[in-house]
C-alpha cells in the first residue's frame, strides 16, 4: 500500500538506553525526511498514524488532536492475548495466522492494504474510500464508532484476539515508521507480500535482518464507513442497541473503559494530556465508586492516588516524570470532577456505545 502521509505530524524516537523520549513536531514531507535522514533511516522511531490539518495554540509545538486527516486506519497484531485482560502473551506463529486470515479476506473484497512485520508483530495499513476530516470531538467520535464496528465484526469473523483493540482509529497514537529498525527486537520493519506471510515466521525473521525499503500495495478501493449523524438531544447510543464488544484492561481490581485504555493506557506510549486527565479522573472516581469526596478520609484520597500512580508508573509513557505525575495525580484525586460518557463523546474519545456505557444520552453541540 503507497502510504500517503500528510502534515503537520508528530515523531517520537525512544532511547535505547532509557526507553524515554519526546514527541517532535514535523511540518511537511521535507522535514520529516530531514529528521530521518538524520538518523540514517536506524532508529527506535514512531510517527502519528496521521497527519492534522492545524496545530495547537499558543506554542504551535504539537498538533491539534481535533484535526486530524483520516485517509486509512491500521491493524495491529501483537503476541498477545487481547482477550485476557492480562495480557497472556501466545506463540509468535498466533498472530502472523491471523494477520494472513485478516489479509486473504481483504484480497478477496479487493481492499487496498499493506502488510508491513513490525519487528515484533504485523502492522496492516487499510485504505478508506474517502478521507475524513472531523473538525469536533463529537464528528471524531461517530467516525471511531464506526470504525470500531467494522473492527469488532473482523475481530469476531476471523478470531483475531491478537489484533490490540487500542490502535485502530487511534487518531492520536503514534506506530513504529514503516522500514525502520526495532531496536528493541533487533529486527527491521519490513513490507510483506503474500508469499512472506505464507512461508512464516521463521522467513519473515530472517527477512527482517536486514532493511527493506518500499511496500507492497495490494486491492484497489477502500472501506467505506457508515458513519452516524449525531444532532442535538438525539441520543448518543440507542439503549436497545447492542454494546461493541471492546477489550480493555485493569488496574488492579477496576477495569478502565476501552476508550481510556486507547487513549491513554498503551505501554511506552505518549498520549496527549488530556488523555491523562482523563484517565486519572475516571480511576479516582471509581476507587470511590464514584461517590463524592465527602464520604472518604484525607488518608483514603492519598491511598486512591498512589495505586493510580503506581499504575501510571508502570505504563512508561515516554516522557514520564514521577514528580509531575505524583502532583496531578494528588490534585485530582482531591477534588470531584465530573466525568461522563456523553463528555467523552464530546472529547472524541469515545469508541462506541461498549458495556461500560453510563447511559448519558445527548451532545449539545454535535453533529
Amino acid at each position: 500500500m503507497r502510504l500517503k502521509l500528510d502534515y503537520p505530524r508528530e515523531v517520537l524516537e525512544l532511547s535505547t538506553e532509557k526507553g524515554r523520549g519526546f514527541r517532535k513536531l514535523v511540518n511537511s514531507k521535507s522535514d520529516f525526511e530531514r529528521y530521518w535522514r538524520g538518523k540514517n533511516g536506524v532508529s527506535n522511531a514512531y510517527t502519528t498514524v496521521y497527519g492534522y490539518r492545524a496545530t495547537q495554540a499558543p506554542h504551535h509545538r504539537r498538533v491539534n488532536l481535533y484535526t486530524p486527516i483520516i485517509r486509512h486506519f491500521v491493524l495491529d497484531f501483537d503476541a498477545i492475548d487481547f482477550r485476557d485482560r492480562n495480557r497472556g502473551l501466545v506463540e509468535p506463529e498466533e498472530p502472523l495466522e491471523q494477520a494472513i486470515r485478516l489479509h486473504r479476506h481483504l484480497l478477496d473484497q479487493n481492499i487496498r492494504h499493506g502488510v508491513w512485520f513490525s519487528g515484533g508483530g504485523y502492522h496492516v495499513w487499510i485504505a478508506l474510500a474517502e478521507t475524513l476530516t472531523p473538525s469536533t470531538g463529537s464528528q471524531l467520535s461517530a467516525i471511531k464508532e464506526s470504525g470500531m464496528r467494522q473492527v469488532n465484526d473482523w475481530v469476531k469473523e476471523f478470531d483475531l484476539y491478537c489484533c490490540d483493540p487500542a490502535v485502530p482509529f487511534d487518531t492520536s497514537g503514534l506506530i513504529r515508521i514503516p522500514n525502520s529498525f526495532n531496536a528493541k527486537r533487533g529486527f527491521w520493519s519490513i513490507p510483506l507480500s503474500t508469499e512472506d506471510l505464507e512461508k512464516g515466521y521463521l522467513h519473515i525473521a530472517q527477512q527482517a535482518k536486514a532493511h527493506k525499503s518500499g511496500y507492497v500495495e495490494y486491492g484497489a478501493k477502500g472501506i467505506t464507513l457508515e458513519i452516524r449523524k449525531v444532532t442535538d438531544k438525539v441520543e448518543i447510543f440507542n439503549p436497545q442497541s447492542e454494546a461493541l464488544d471492546l477489550p480493555t484492561v485493569k488496574m488492579n481490581d477496576v477495569i478502565i473503559l476501552p476508550c481510556l485504555n486507547q487513549a491513554a493506557c498503551q505501554v511506552g506510549g505518549n498520549p496527549s494530556h488530556d488523555a491523562r486527565v482523563q484517565l486519572v479522573k475516571y480511576l479516582a472516581k471509581r476507587k470511590r465508586n464514584f461517590l463524592s469526596i465527602e464520604h472518604f478520609s484525607n488518608a483514603d484520597l492519598r491511598s486512591h492516588g498512589e495505586e493510580i500512580v503506581d499504575y501510571i508508573m508502570r505504563l512508561q509513557w515516554a516522557d514520564q516524570d514521577e514528580g509531575v505525575t505524583r502532583y496531578q495525580v494528588d490534585t485530582i484525586v482531591t477534588k470531584d470532577y465530573p466525568q461522563t460518557c456523553k463528555m467523552l463523546w464530546g472529547k472524541g474519545l469515545c469508541l462506541g456505545k461498549c458495556r461500560y456505557w453510563d447511559k448519558t444520552g445527548s451532545v449539545e453541540n454535535g453533529s
